[in-house]
């Protein structure tokens, strides 16, 4: 028996099997590299201090809010309209590299552009320009990545992840231990992902498109047509609110590191990037799940996904209540006394797992059931919300405002998606 709303007769490997073959591969695609570059952050973090960590904690949110540019949201839509009709796969693939290297471009533009804004220090900034090129390259994994999970072929991604997680993490480990310099640090990213891309680009020249022949019912891919401009004007449309979605979602994120980084000190900074370091690992862990199930999600277009957000729930709440208590110990532990006060930020992100985690499994159910537009608005609410309340508690409660801030602005986001993925189930 497998989980309600997904489909998983026209998989290659059907049944709870696939499902758990999936996520486990998928599992180990996000947790190796994120276990590697933590360990490098913790590394940096120690030999930067406080201050200096908190100039990289300023560039990185930077870095991610504008790599959305760059990758679009795309690589959702993608994995759909692969696991729907592989065969398409050379052109849908050739077309994405062209779209992602003009948007590559206006995003390190922007980039560059946010930076002078902000009146980042030429270390920061150059630091946030680094992180950018690595987003860049990332963006072109990112598509071939998507062709290996559309066809269930998770074991490839998984090799190409460990890959970029192990040079990223420990070439910056390296660096930043001989040179004690941010920049340094922020080179070792771009190295991974050229690495993860040459990789997937060697895999991919010698795999063939997969289509179980139970599958060929399934069809509706958008470059089924024999029109070439017409199949890329389809993308293109079916693409504009998953980057939207994406674009919204990534500038609240990281809308409360940035919004510390104007309203205290790089200390207070520094210390709400290591706390959030754990929010970053709950993201990664939620994405695994629903990634898993996503391709039969889109082949079925979630019609009965109420068994998945139960699941959901019940999977957060324990890890978030066990870091909550744990607080104190874990981020002396890991980062030193000096970041100690960090768990005065824990407490609240810790709390704002349960929604975070519930949010990334809706959106991607949303997008299944093709109401991605629904998490664009969720998060712009979530956005507005996180900013006003930020500006109100950060100046009197420091890093703990940010936290209760951006709890608050998640729990907002989590009733406006959850509430639309059952609207659509009924």
């Amino acid at each position: 028996m497998s989980l309600p709303g997904v489909a998983t007769a026209d998989s290659p490997y059907p049944g709870r099997l696939g499902i758990l073959r999936n996520a486990g591969f998928l599992l180990l695609a996000y947790v190796l590299p994120r276990a590697f570059t933590f360990g490098a952050t913790v590394v940096a973090a120690r030999v930067l201090g406080a201050a200096g960590f908190g100039g990289y904690g300023a560039a990185a949110a930077l870095a991610v809010a504008a790599s959305v540019v760059a990758t679009l949201g795309m690589m959702p839509l993608l994995i759909g309209e692969i696991a729907r009709a592989p065969e398409q796969a050379p052109a849908l693939l050739g077309f994405a590299h062209r779209v992602k290297t003009v948007a590559g471009a206006a995003m390190l533009a922007a980039l560059l552009g946010a930076a002078q804004l902000l009146d980042f220090s030429p270390e920061i900034a150059t630091a946030a320009l680094l992180l950018g090129l690595a987003y860049a390259v990332g963006a072109y994994t990112e598509n071939l990545g998507a062709y290996f999970q559309g066809i269930e072929r998770m074991e490839v991604w998984t090799q190409a992840c460990a890959l970029q997680g192990a040079i990223t993490g420990g070439l910056g480990a390296v660096l930043v231990v001989t040179t004690g310099d941010l920049r340094a640090f922020c080179l070792a990213p771009l190295a991974g992902q050229l690495s993860a891309l040459g990789w997937l680009a060697a895999k991919r020249r010698r795999s063939a498109p997969h289509r179980p022949p139970e599958m060929a019912a399934t069809r509706s891919g958008l470059f089924r047509a024999p029109a070439p401009a017409d199949s890329q004007r389809a993308f293109l449309v079916a693409l504009a609110p998953f980057g939207a979605a994406f674009l919204v979602m990534a500038a609240y994120y990281k809308s409360d590191v940035l919004l510390l980084s104007r309203l205290a000190s790089p200390e207070q900074t520094g210390l709400y990037t290591a706390a959030y370091r754990f929010v970053d690992v709950a993201h990664a862990l939620a994405l695994v799940g629903v990634t898993a199930i996503y391709p039969r999600l889109t082949r079925s277009r979630a019609k009965a996904p109420g068994s998945v957000i139960a699941w959901t729930l019940l999977a957060a709440t324990l890890p978030a209540l066990t870091l909550g208590l744990a607080r104190v110990p874990v981020m002396t532990g890991l980062f030193g006394p000096q970041y100690t006060p960090s768990s005065a930020a824990l407490l609240p992100l810790a709390a704002m797992l349960v929604p975070l985690v519930l949010n990334i499994v809706a959106q991607y159910v949303l997008a299944a059931q093709g109401h991605v537009g629904r998490v664009a608005v969720g998060y712009a609410v979530g956005l507005a919300a996180n900013l006003s309340l930020g500006l109100a508690l950060v100046p009197t409660l420091g890093v703990r405002g940010s936290g209760i801030a951006k709890l608050a602005s998640e729990t907002v986001v989590a009733l406006i998606l959850v509430s639309g993925v059952s609207s659509r189930a009924r």
